[in-house]
């Protein structure tokens, strides 16, 4: 036997220690047999070396395209002209359980305007929202229909005579909402 562990990874001491083994297992072998079995321990460890190498090399290429994608962001379509990819932000809020500022409107509905002001949006961006709340929100119909959406603000309508009065902020009613656009 040469001593040689194919298994062995490549780190400090490794080499030391097995060229130690593989000296002590080729005594009996005298000075050839200890070249033939030095010789391959190189051979092993720099083929590691060349898988190591390798490796690093797909692991440094992967995190540099991950890098470049980590604010992707892309708009394809929007309110207004399109604009450089570097621009395009997402934002995301609420419009805070409890506080809310429900309006009454008609006789069995309410609205609300949402500031989405801190995105910095420079252009109208694009949003979808929904309704969350403790109680009763899943019999409204409204929550997703954006109304006068600017860079700052938007509103939605939503039909439930029971949220008049106060009672959307009772039930925990607010606008969860993403919006997507342009701050350059």
């Amino acid at each position: 036997s040469s001593g040689i562990n194919a298994e062995w990874p490549l780190r400090p001491g490794v080499l030391v220690f097995s060229v130690a083994i593989v000296l002590a297992s080729s005594k009996k072998g005298g000075k050839k047999g200890r070249l033939r079995s030095l010789t391959a321990l190189v051979e092993q460890q720099t083929k590691k070396i060349s898988e190591i190498t390798s490796f690093v090399d797909e692991a440094k290429k992967e995190i540099n395209e991950l890098e470049a994608r980590k604010n992707d962001v892309m708009v394809i379509s929007g309110e207004e002209d399109l604009r450089e990819e570097r621009c395009a932000k997402v934002c995301a809020g609420t419009s805070v359980r409890g506080a809310t500022n429900w309006v009454d409107f008609s006789s069995n509905g309410i609205y609300t305007d949402v500031d989405i002001s801190k995105c910095g949006f420079v252009t109208i961006p694009t949003v979808t929202s929904s309704l969350e709340g403790t109680m009763s929100h899943w019999s409204t119909t409204g929550s997703s229909e954006i109304y006068s959406v600017t860079t700052d603000t938007f509103r939605i309508y939503l039909l439930a005579p029971h949220g008049r009065g106060g009672g959307a902020n009772k039930m925990g009613w607010n606008v969860e909402w993403i919006a997507v656009g342009y701050t350059c």
